[in-house]
């Protein structure tokens, strides 16, 4: 891996589809791509980050923000419950499987790219204003927008020239 190394659009567009699919599929609203932009490595966390770890040919990590409303919004509907402020380890799990699950999906379409990857269980970060730093040299983050929420998706892959 070198630091100069840049995310390419092939390795962006796969998790597109399943985010949006996922989305509506778990909690039965469309998800509408409202942007995609070069971010610093550096930032900070959203109310709630699910982080998933990426390895093999490609390598790096993809954290999915949600605001408080969204996730609670989300995990009521996930759960079937009612929105609630505090989110239960019930709901966090639950959040963390939506995100393996578009993860899951985007890995299968990269390794029909010839990208074969494995992804880690989701790891979860609360609350908000962690500062977190990726290994990737450049971060995509995709925003996106639904009736309950927007949900941004950073992307920090590079690939493993190793494999």
């Amino acid at each position: 891996m070198t630091t100069q190394q840049k995310v390419r659009a092939e390795w962006v567009n796969p998790f597109l589809s399943p985010a949006k699919l996922v989305w509506n599929a778990e909690l039965g609203c469309d998800l509408e791509l409202i942007g995609a932009e070069l971010v610093s490595r550096q930032f900070t966390t959203e109310d709630l980050t699910a982080v998933i770890g990426v390895s093999g040919k490609l390598e790096g990590n993809v954290l999915y923000g949600f605001a408080d409303d969204c996730a609670s919004a989300a995990v009521a509907k996930m759960l079937e419950e009612e929105p609630t402020v505090e989110i239960t380890p019930m709901g966090l799990s639950a959040l963390g499987e939506l995100a393996n699950m578009i993860t899951g999906n985007a890995a299968t379409l990269l390794a029909q790219n010839g990208y074969t990857c494995d992804i880690s269980p989701p790891v979860i970060i609360e609350p908000a204003g962690s500062r977190f730093t990726t290994t990737a040299a450049d971060q995509i983050l995709v925003t996106f927008n639904s009736d309950i929420g927007i949900l941004r998706i950073r992307i920090a892959l590079s690939e493993n020239h190793r494999q």
